[in-house]
């Protein structure tokens, strides 16, 4: 996935609406970048890495490609 491919994957998510950790492992299925994805949930959660890769340990899609 590029990162324009990534760009409008994300550009309609709405954290409100939508569940970061699906959109996530959407993005992990659809083979989207680990750094890409870190960088969104950082963003949306205002969190620090490490709870970023928290979120991402919990995404199967994660592990079928990583582990």
């Amino acid at each position: 996935m590029t990162t324009e491919e990534f760009d409008e994957a994300v550009k309609n998510f709405c954290p409100e609406k939508d569940h970061l950790e699906e959109k996530v492992n959407e993005l992990f299925a659809k083979g989207a970048r680990t750094i890409n994805i870190l960088y969104f949930i950082i963003q949306n959660r205002n969190c620090l890495l490490t709870e970023a890769m928290e979120i991402v340990e919990y995404c199967p899609n994660y592990h079928k490609r990583f582990k």
